[in-house]
């Protein structure tokens, strides 16, 4: 599952046409997509299926990093640079000759020791792209169930797969290893939602409200996990809990391009507010820049409500 030989051959279709939809696939999965797709279910048509769709991604977002940086695979161009790569420098040595020869045979540590030393970290296992696709279309199929979900999220899964295999990003360990973590993460969450009793309960309490509070257990590993991701994870859940404790959960209004103005404001000030964390240094302390950013996604998700609210863009159930 290491091996190269299955890349060269998907890589034997090259036409462009092939080519630009498989990447455009792979797009899908790219974390600004993913975030404006699930904060805009979230903030325009349900609060309350979408504040555990958030959880389910960020959740798989954050152990996904973690198992990269732990486990620190090559990708396939550090192994063999005749792979036709794109986004990606590829390495100038040719390591082919040391890859595994067999199916389920792993690298070995020479040639471990040599990409692990290289001046790149690609972090190659398990494949983000098929992991966060995987929570995704799990988790919405079981908020909404829908059919056309589960046929539309088979279909992308397996073909955002393909994608990174094509487009010589991953391995097919790499995908196979995303797929089942986001099973496993997916499955995991939906039984905390489930015996939780927070899609139905008609008041709430700590333990219906458990999978917005059980980010705090990841606290005191903020220096192994993406701050960016925590922060904003924490932020946005306590602000959820202090609206759903104080107010009950926000109902958006009937009229389309209403519904569709608080979504833009939420995604503004939110999304704004996300990259500004991610990209800013703040203190060279990993639980102060955890603080001071999750204080930041949570005065911007309180603003984002106020605003909406004294707009008339939502209301509260009582």
């Amino acid at each position: 599952m290491f091996q190269t030989d299955f890349i060269h051959f998907l890589q034997s279709f090259d036409y462009p046409w092939l080519k630009a939809f498989l990447a455009f696939i792979s797009f899908l999965g790219t974390t600004p997509v993913i975030l404006v797709v699930v904060l805009g279910i979230t903030f325009a048509i349900d609060f309350k299926r979408g504040l555990v769709l958030i959880n389910v991604i960020a959740w798989t977002s954050l152990l996904t990093v973690l198992l990269k940086e732990q486990i620190d695979f090559p990708r396939p161009m550090d192994v063999d640079n005749e792979l036709i790569i794109s986004y990606f420098e590829v390495s100038d040595q040719q390591l082919k000759p040391m890859e595994p020869t067999s199916f389920f045979q792993s690298f070995s540590n020479e040639l471990l020791e040599i990409t692990r030393n290289d001046e790149f970290e690609r972090w190659g296992f398990p494949s983000g792209h098929t992991s966060i696709q995987m929570a995704f279309w799990m988790c919405l199929f079981f908020l909404f169930k829908k059919q056309w979900i589960k046929k539309m999220g088979i279909t992308l899964v397996l073909l955002t797969i393909l994608s990174r295999m094509y487009l010589g990003h991953h391995f097919l360990a790499d995908t196979i290893g995303g797929l089942f973590l986001g099973y496993f993460v997916t499955i995991g969450l939906i039984a905390l939602v489930k015996g939780s009793g927070y899609l139905t309960a008609l008041s709430h309490q700590q333990k219906s409200l458990s999978i917005l509070w059980l980010p705090a257990i990841l606290i005191p590993f903020a220096g192994q996990l993406s701050i960016w991701v925590l922060s904003s994870l924490i932020g946005l859940n306590l602000a959820a809990l202090l609206i759903i404790l104080q107010k009950n959960f926000p109902v958006f209004h009937v009229i389309t391009w209403k519904r569709v103005l608080a979504a833009c404001i939420f995604l503004l000030l939110l999304i704004s507010s996300i990259y500004w964390v991610k990209l800013a240094e703040l203190f060279g302390n990993d639980f102060a820049n955890l603080t001071v950013s999750s204080l930041v996604i949570f005065a911007m998700a309180m603003a984002a409500t106020y605003l909406n609210n004294r707009l008339h863009l939502i209301r509260f159930r009582f």
